[in-house]
């Protein structure tokens, strides 16, 4: 089994899995009894993150078993700065719209290789959206895309827009009049934003709140396979296996879009 089919084998599972363990928690919810409505809101409020995690760090060892793997919920003390190959995940991103019932969350997972070429030194992942079927990796097909002068549309997040979006709406309708009124639409994992521009349901997500290397990795490989513009939002390339694991902000666009977008960013 290569990266890549690996990447796509967790993915997939791992959704799976947290499909599985919400549909069991809601039966629990259903009851009368308070005390289990309570056991089911845990369930889904951590459960859903530890199970995950566990799963994948489970499947890592019995098939990379000298990768070192970064989880969100695992040892972020591990000896990842000095080795060549780093598995970046994250179990579950969007736990709020997991355990609210949403569709908008993701399992993430990337590999990161000291000796890559590629963008951000991402050389595998994939990104399953599981309660819409999505699942996107990077041996897959890239997703090509015409643009139909239809309104621009912008993902953002749904507890914490990016104080600068009146001013990118702005600038994006001035300089393409012709699309009309820029949509914002709402959405909870980074994942499930990247799944919703390559599904041709949005054309730009961004936000400069900060992030950990483990809510971008994995969206961040598929949109590049995919031929999206991803930058800081200054323009600049992202990197990642950092001391620092905080990234400060992210932009995923189409490309015609960036040019304008970064202006607009840089006049704040």
């Amino acid at each position: 089994m290569n990266d890549h089919e690996l990447a796509r084998k967790l993915a997939r599972e791992t959704g799976s899995l947290l499909l599985g363990l919400r549909t069991h928690a809601a039966t629990i919810s259903h009851s009368s009894d308070s005390a289990q409505s309570a056991l089911a809101e845990e369930i889904l409020g951590s459960e859903g993150d530890r199970v995950a995690h566990d799963y994948l760090v489970e499947q890592f060892a019995i098939h990379r078993p000298d990768d070192v793997v970064l989880s969100e919920e695992g040892d972020l003390e591990v000896e990842r700065l000095s080795v060549n190959r780093v598995w970046i995940v994250d179990p579950l991103d969007g736990t709020a719209q997991y355990s609210s019932g949403g569709d908008d969350f993701a399992v993430h997972v990337a590999l990161w290789q000291a000796d890559s070429d590629l963008a951000s030194k991402i050389s595998a992942a994939s990104v399953s959206v599981p309660a819409r079927n999505e699942l996107w990796s990077m041996d897959e097909p890239i997703q090509r895309y015409q643009p139909q002068g239809d309104p621009i549309r912008i993902l953002v997040s749904r507890s914490r827009p990016p104080r600068e979006l009146a001013t990118v709406v702005s600038a994006l309708e001035k300089q393409f009049p012709e699309r009309g009124q820029v949509q914002v639409i709402p959405m909870g994992s980074v994942g499930a934003k990247v799944g919703a521009i390559l599904s041709d349901h949005a054309d730009v997500y961004f936000n400069s709140g900060g992030f950990y290397e483990w809510d971008l990795a994995a969206p961040l490989g598929i949109a590049n396979h995919n031929g999206l513009a991803v930058t800081d939002c200054s323009g600049n390339e992202i990197e990642l296996n950092q001391v620092n694991l905080r990234v400060k902000d992210i932009l995923i666009s189409r490309k015609e879009l960036t040019a304008t977008i970064v202006s607009a960013l840089a006049q704040q």
